[in-house]
């Protein structure tokens, strides 16, 4: 595989890093995400969350093992927050959390790794990470030194996030931090949960939730006329509340978004609250519960 040039990448300022390394670094995110990573490999990157003690979701992680470091990639408005989190109980582990923005930025690219690459798919080509990331149509996110010169454009940020939610990626931000379980966001079902790990914060109530089988809220994907709604806005099914806004994007004829319904009301005529706008459920490429 070639190395792609900083003409083909596109920065996405909207992704910030998280850089954990020490030789506990392994163990002690163990115990503090819900991915096992004794099945974590430096050839593909993995789904997590970060959990409070009651099991509430306070980030959504991407976990990618580097030959120099574990990089966690979350969205820059939760940056500092996740940081902060992930810094409370180091305690004596051996053990440095720190933030990765001086070292590094996130990019972008349309295209594919090779023409053999799986989605999730992780390759390090000296200091540059590059993954084939989830979803359609193919595209290749870079994690590369701050420095690097790349195009700027909000329209093809734009059409990465379309993608990512078309995709059914789940997200948590600064307006829906601790609002959800991880099985609502679907984690379970994208590989995201380690049933079978030992103890981690939030492990209780992830696990009785699986093994009762009382998921009661899903993550579904819609259509919507006017502007995206924030994160955390409130959907209704005749005046009742239904469910959440997890996600959602601009398009040429509205907007779509990801939502977490209610599984008794996700046959109901839903509408984004206080404004009338119903909602037209699309598909995942993924089976939901």
């Amino acid at each position: 595989m070639t190395q792609f040039p900083a003409a083909a990448l596109y920065r996405l300022d909207d992704f910030g890093t998280l850089i954990v390394t020490g030789p506990e670094a392994r163990s002690y995110l163990q115990g503090q995400l819900s991915f096992d990573l004794d099945r974590l490999t430096a050839g593909q990157i993995e789904l997590a969350t970060c959990n409070s003690p009651q099991g509430r979701v306070q980030a959504v992680i991407w976990i990618i093992e580097r030959s120099d470091a574990l990089v966690l990639l979350v969205p820059a408005a939760m940056l500092d927050r996740t940081l902060a989190r992930l810094k409370k109980y180091v305690l004596r582990a051996k053990v440095k959390v720190e933030s990765g923005t001086e070292r590094f930025a996130v990019f972008g690219a349309m295209g594919r790794l090779s023409s053999e690459a799986a989605s999730r798919a992780h390759t390090q080509i000296e200091q540059r990470s590059y993954v084939q990331w989830p979803g359609e149509p193919p595209r290749i996110l870079c994690i590369a030194e701050a420095g690097l010169e790349a195009r700027t454009d909000a329209d093809f940020v734009t059409e990465w996030h379309r993608a990512d939610i078309a995709a059914g990626l789940p997200q948590v931000y600064p307006q829906t931090h601790e609002a959800f379980v991880a099985q609502m966001l679907n984690v379970d079902v994208l590989g995201g949960i380690g049933f079978e790990k030992g103890c981690y914060t939030g492990q209780e109530i992830i696990a009785r939730t699986h093994f009762r089988g009382a998921v009661k809220r899903r993550m579904f994907r819609f259509r919507a006329e006017g502007a995206p709604p924030a994160p955390g806005t409130r959907i209704v099914a005749n005046d009742q509340h239904a469910g959440d806004v997890v996600d959602a994007v601009a398009t040429s004829s509205g907007c779509e978004l990801l939502a977490v319904i209610q599984l008794a009301q996700a046959e109901s005529a839903l509408e984004i609250d206080s404004t009338g706008v119903r909602l037209e459920r699309l598909a995942v490429p993924y089976s939901v519960e």
